[in-house]
């Protein structure tokens, strides 16, 4: 009867499973970095964009207040009214809060990333250890059910020598060489002994215990 290599088979169960988790992981880290890189990207495009729209609030601040006589309307120049100065530095504050509210949100979204990923690579990691634990737990009862197997051919085949032994020895009348060491006697021992009685009892209890 051919036997199968139990610890072979599962082996390669395992290994599969190991490979599944380490690219759902690896899958996983790419993600996040391809996410982070492009959080920065927006992150600098909106920093971009709040400084061009705050330039151009100031520029047009400067103009409506050179209009009013209120400054000289020069955006670059130094202030040369209260108004010009009160105006940049309201300005500048509005950017400021601006540009803070930007990173803030960019912190909280490479959060956000990083927290799917370590939720991703969780989830891998316990479907990994479930599975594996899946497969040492087939492998086992498949060791268990090849053991029985392998009891059961061997227990047949011998029974199988056994009775085809008792029945040369019915046959001939004597235990034959090859017959011996299957029938537990010694060779050219007749039915009309004891030992015959009693290896038929022996094989009659083998027979009952199936």
């Amino acid at each position: 009867m051919a036997t199968i290599n139990i610890d072979e088979l599962y082996r390669a169960a395992e290994t599969s499973r190991l490979n599944a988790f380490q690219t759902a992981q690896q899958e996983s880290l790419d993600r996040l970095q391809g996410n982070l890189r492009d959080i920065g990207e927006t992150h600098r495009s909106n920093v971009t964009q709040a400084q061009t729209a705050a330039r151009i609030s100031a520029l047009g601040q400067e103009e409506k207040l050179a209009a009013a006589g209120l400054s000289g309307g020069n955006a670059y120049a130094a202030p040369t009214s209260g108004y010009t100065e009160s105006s940049r530095v309201a300005a500048d504050n509005t950017l400021r809060s601006n540009l803070n509210t930007l990173s803030v949100e960019r912190l909280k979204a490479e959060q956000e990333a990083r927290n799917t990923s370590a939720s991703e690579i969780s989830q891998a990691t316990q479907d990994y250890h479930n599975g594996l634990a899946s497969i040492q737990l087939q492998k086992a009862q498949a060791k268990i059910s090849q053991y029985n197997e392998d009891r059961n051919y061997n227990y047949n085949v011998k029974k199988t020598a056994y009775e085809q032994a008792m029945e040369r020895w019915k046959t001939y009348g004597v235990v034959l060489p090859a017959d011996a060491s299957i029938l537990g006697v010694k060779a050219g021992t007749r039915t009309a002994s004891s030992a015959y009685d009693n290896a038929r009892l022996a094989l009659d209890r083998w027979k009952a215990t199936l």
